[in-house]
This record gives structure tokens, sequence and C-alpha cells, in this order.
């Protein structure tokens, strides 16, 4: 089986267990690193949004170089280790302000002596995936907040052909206990990579796969936690009927540009400035694709699964304006209510059967490590993967964005995603030696 099959023939599983793969790193990550402990310490906003926190750098000019050094070669090592083509990352902390980092290619060229190859940047977009889901959860709090929705509301009266629509609340989509199905069905699998590749899906025709779903809803609401992307369509579609405007117009408003996230947008609908991001599949070198450069296959979304993803995982970004959006939602005063939102946790757990529990909160997954709450969320839409993780206590935020899988060390089967927490792991420990001194 060749690795385009193996993407489609593999995808449904996939889109059901990334974010239980990035649950279950945080477990073993949490049990195994015990020593990675965040000071507190004041947050501070970045020099490009006033996110109404105070920050002053401990160090200095020349050991933020030196730290600026550490964190590079840490990202180097890791991309090259992940076999991925380009990644950047964001990291922001106290005692250093917010640094931002890019490695590798943002494309590769099957000519590099006349056409170099394109160097990807801090400023150049990538596709973050369920990072998207943050964002949602806080436009949605917001709206609550105003008056124009209620988060106990059934959502019946938005989307009744769903079962269980008369019991299933906005706060259950938010923290994925609703039990609505994926619509990453097998047969819809197949028209968004066979039939219709080119073809741009309406969030409800897709909402309506989720609806008629042949084993129904995964369970009844509020009594399991069940991953599903089809929780923030929906939530994407409620937005807009009770604004009455575009999802990615008052994500603009009220997101992006308040705080300055000139390289972040919604695709799916609109035109990525630039154009789509080129992902890539390391197959090894000895795959006879025709397209591959030293093992590394491009793959470039297509719109069908851009635009089916769309609220729930279309999002593109940088880390470094994630890093900013992170900080402005948990750190100022001006989102202070809707974070309090966000950080409620549902009564079931998104992974309890291990070393650690992760919780589920609203477009977020809480945490405790060494004694102190931990936040984040990962994202994949293939080959991209994203991964944000927050620490309240200290402020410290790491941001990462990758565009490449890895299949070639279990062709037999399917593709891996990279390892995000480990290169977390390692930036937090050089961030932690800067707060205590190292």
């Amino acid at each position: 089986m060749n690795h385009s099959a193996r993407k489609r023939a593999k995808l449904t599983t996939l889109a059901k267990s990334a974010v239980s793969v990035f649950v279950f790193m945080l477990a073993v990550s949490v049990f195994t690193c015990c020593s990675n402990s965040g000071s507190d310490g004041d947050a501070g906003s970045s020099d490009r949004a006033d996110t109404g926190s105070v920050s002053e750098k401990t160090v200095s000019d020349a050991q933020i170089a030196t730290i600026q050094a550490e964190l590079q070669v840490a990202l180097d090592s890791w991309r090259e280790n992940e076999r991925i083509t380009g990644a950047s990352m964001s990291v922001f902390s106290s005692a250093t302000g917010q640094i931002d980092l890019a490695s590798g290619f943002a494309k590769l060229s099957i000519d590099p002596d006349r056409f170099p190859d394109d160097v990807l940047t801090v400023e150049s977009p990538m596709f973050a995936g369920d990072l998207a889901h943050t964002l949602v959860a806080a436009l949605v709090i917001q709206l609550a907040h105003k008056g124009a929705l209620a988060l106990d509301a059934s959502i019946a009266n938005w989307y009744p052909e769903i079962e269980y629509a008369r019991q299933i609340t906005v706060r259950n989509m938010l923290d994925h206990t609703s039990g609505i199905p994926t619509f990453y069905t097998q047969d819809f699998v197949d028209v968004l990579y066979e039939q219709e590749p080119f073809i741009a899906q309406l969030p409800d025709r897709v909402i309506a796969v989720a609806a008629a779903a042949p084993a129904g809803a995964y369970f009844p609401p509020g009594t399991e936690y069940g991953y599903s992307k089809t929780n923030f369509l929906v939530l994407g579609r409620i937005i807009e009927i009770v604004t009455g405007q575009p999802l990615e117009a008052l994500l603009r408003e009220r997101l992006f540009e308040p705080l300055g996230l000139d390289h972040t947008y919604l695709a799916g609908r609109e035109r990525i400035p630039g154009g789509t991001p080129l992902g890539y599949e390391y197959v090894g070198p000895g795959t006879a694709a025709p397209t591959a450069i030293d093992g590394h296959v491009p793959q470039t979304p297509a719109i069908s699964v851009i635009s089916a993803e769309w609220a729930s995982g279309a999002l593109v970004s940088t880390p470094s304006d994630i890093t900013r959006l992170v900080q402005a939602i948990f750190e100022s005063t001006e989102f202070a209510a809707v974070a309090r939102e966000m950080l409620q946790i549902a009564e079931h757990a998104a992974e309890d059967s291990g070393p650690v529990i992760v919780d589920s909160g609203a477009g977020v997954f809480v945490w405790t490590e060494n004694g102190q709450q931990v936040v984040g969320q990962f994202g994949f839409i293939y080959p991209f993967s994203a991964q944000f993780t927050y620490w309240p206590g200290s402020g410290t935020i790491i941001t990462v964005i990758a565009n490449e899988v890895d299949s070639s060390r279990n062709p037999s089967t399917n593709f891996l995603l990279p390892v995000i927490e480990n290169l977390t792991k390692e930036a937090k420990k050089i961030l932690d030696g800067v707060q205590t001194g190292r």
C-alpha cells in the first residue's frame, strides 16, 4: 500500500485519536519528568499586544541571546530527529519575554542549485488544526456574557436533527461531553479525498454527515467524554446564527486585529493570503513517489478537507501569534471572565486511566504537573500538527507548529505524528533554568 492510500485508509482512526495521543503523551511526560517545575512570577505582555499584564525582563540582552541559542539548538535537534521539513516555536517567560524561532524549510526545491529551498521563518503561517477550538471557545463565552446565547442552552433550536439535541448543551460541546459523532466517517473520507477533493464543503453538510452517522451518538450527553471535531463545527455555526455575521469576520474583529495577530486566518471559506501552506510526509529515501525530495513527499491539504474542518481545524497561524493569543486570554484582565469559564473542567476527564488525570475544559485541556496547573491544546490537520502549553503559575507559554508527519518508521500501518511534547519539555527546562538562576 502506498503512502497516499495509507493516509486515506487510516485517516478516520487518526482523526478520532489524535488528541488521545496528545493526552497520553502528557500523562507520560508528567509521570517521567518530575523535575520540570515552574516558579511563580509575574507574566507579561508581548511587545505586539497589550494584554493588560506587566512584563519586566529579569535577564540581560546577552543572556537572552544565549538562551535563544540554546532554544534554537533544541528546536533544530528535535526537528531533525522527528524528520520534519520545517518547524517553528515561540516561548514566553517573565524572565525573557517572548522569543520566536524557526527551523528548516517551508518548501523544498527539486533543483536547489537553481531554485533555493524556501526557508521557514517565524512569520511563515502554517496550519494549527484544532488550536482553532481555543479561539472559538473564547468567542462563544464572550457571546454568552453578552447575553447572545447561554452555555446551558440546548442546541435543539439550532440543530434539532442531531440525536439528543434537547439534552446537548453549548457547554457539552465546548468540553466534548456532547456525544456527537465525528464527521470523519469512512464514506465521507472517500468523498473528501477521492470523489470531491477540489470542492469546498459547507459546514451544515459536514454536520449532517455526523448527525447521520450509522452508529448514532457516541453516548448520551453529559455521561462521558468523547473528542469530536463536529462539536466545534456546530459551535461555529451557532456563533454565526446568533450574530448574523461570518465566523471569520468575528474572529478578526474580536481577536485577530485587537491582539495584532497579523499571520492568523481561519481557512475553509476564505482564501489564505499567500496561498495554502505546503506540508510533507517523510516516506524514506527508498520511495518511488515521483514528487519525493530526499524522501519527503509534498502534501497540500485539499480544499475539501480544509473546508470540512473549518471551525474545528482550519486555523492557519504562527507560534508567535498563538503565544500572544494564549497570553491575552489567560493573563489579561480583559479576558479574565472568559478564562475562568474556559478553565472550568468537565465532570468526565479526558484521560483518567494513566498516571495523571487530564481534564477537558472549554477549548483546552487542563492537568496538574508538579502540583501546578497546566493548560494546553493540540492541533492536527494532515500533515501539520501544533501544540501550545501554558503554565498559569509562572505565565510561561510554549507553542510549536510542524509541517510534516513520518511514515517511514511505521510503513505497514500509518504515519506517526511528531512528539511535540519532547520539544516542549526541553524548552521548559531551559526556561526554568533562567528563572531559577541556573
